[in-house]
């Protein structure tokens, strides 16, 4: 079961998006350097740190996909609804 996640404003969304890709960048450099720092020296705790890098990474993208999800529903929803109102 995937659960939907609903933020109904375009801005909110698009806040989402940045605050999402920053989130996901941000992981992805600092597992970067993480790997390069400690190369040779890589340790049960290490590995570990590095999985939890690789999981703030994924949910930045999670975030990003979220809000692109919504924005692509709210641009369906909005032309739907302003068709309607032409009509009456």
């Amino acid at each position: 079961m995937v659960k939907r996640v609903l933020v109904r404003s375009r801005n909110g969304n698009l806040i989402l998006a940045v605050l999402g890709a920053v989130y996901a960048l941000s992981a992805v450099a600092v597992l970067l350097w993480f790997v390069v720092d400690v190369w040779r020296a890589a340790r049960l705790i290490d590995f570990l740190m590095q999985m939890a890098l690789v999981a703030s990474a994924a949910c930045g993208i999670w975030f990003v996909s979220i809000a692109l999800a919504n924005l692509r529903d709210g641009q369906r929803s909005g032309a739907t609804s302003k068709a309607a109102s032409i009509h009456r």
